[in-house]
């Protein structure tokens, strides 16, 4: 039987909240962490996925790799149990490189709503409740967008462009309605990074001529990149409606992370 060279549990956890436990896949919004029902025990759910298999004959298995590398935490990314499934029994369409390009991404998706300006005024917000028309007007702008929870076949890409552009424009001058450094101006500013990320991300591609087609790398680079921002936007409007109380619509329930299932 061929030996595995897997992950130590330091690696599994330190990949595990690199993710801030939420699976990297950008079409997934699975959080894999919570309470179990004894209420001294908690649940993960949660699978610290190898990019290159830890054994032969595994998915993407790569024989010039030594053990120390395949048991490398530069060698995983955290997903959900269903994901890390997937990727790994049908690996053809989930390359190498496709699986470390959701890790950075998710990373540095996690890394930009987790900034210490972001989180500070989260703890402001939950404790004082300031500003609530303002809230309001925020999700408001952000359900009136519907390039945010369309089906991905369904948004022609210059569409979806010209519509975050138009979000972006609201945001701006919603800022402008509050003081500088103030915790929905903290808000607001991290809403408008998530949009300039996406931006930054599908800037050299044609947007007027890409249509809906998974066999164009184009095309899935813009699908990817538009799933990730929907799951970023996801965890800040998240955040944002639960500490002033206000009822997400129905669409904007489909971007909100999913609690970690048994």
């Amino acid at each position: 039987m061929a030996t595995r060279d897997n992950f130590s549990d330091s690696t599994k956890r330190t990949l595990a909240i690199r993710a801030a436990h939420f699976c990297s896949d950008p079409h997934c919004l699975k959080l894999t962490a919570g309470p179990h029902s004894d209420p001294n025990r908690s649940l993960t759910t949660g699978h610290a996925a190898h990019i290159h298999a830890a054994s032969p004959n595994g998915p993407r298995y790569d024989s010039n790799q030594t053990p120390a590398q395949r048991k490398a935490i530069a060698n995983g990314l955290w997903l959900c149990r269903e994901c890390g499934d997937i990727v790994d029994k049908d690996d053809s369409p989930h390359s190498a490189d496709l699986l470390r390009q959701w890790r950075t991404v998710h990373e540095a998706m996690i890394a930009e709503v987790r900034t210490k300006g972001y989180a500070d005024s989260l703890t402001l917000l939950q404790s004082r409740r300031v500003e609530p028309i303002m809230a309001k007007k925020i999700i408001g702008a952000l359900e009136d967008r519907r390039a945010l929870w369309q089906t991905f076949d369904a948004e022609l890409p210059d569409r979806v462009r010209q519509s975050l552009d138009h979000l972006r424009s609201r945001l701006v001058d919603l800022r402008y309605e509050l003081a500088d450094g103030s915790p929905l101006d903290q808000v607001l500013l991290s809403l408008t990074k998530t949009i300039h990320t996406f931006f930054n991300t599908v800037e050299t591609s044609d947007l007027t001529r890409l249509r809906c087609n998974s066999n164009d790398p184009e095309w899935r680079s813009f699908n990817d990149a538009l799933a990730t921002l929907r799951k970023a936007v996801g965890l800040q409007i998240s955040n944002l409606a639960q500490a002033y109380g206000v009822a997400l619509s129905s669409d904007l329930q489909t971007l909100a992370p999913r609690p970690v299932e048994p």
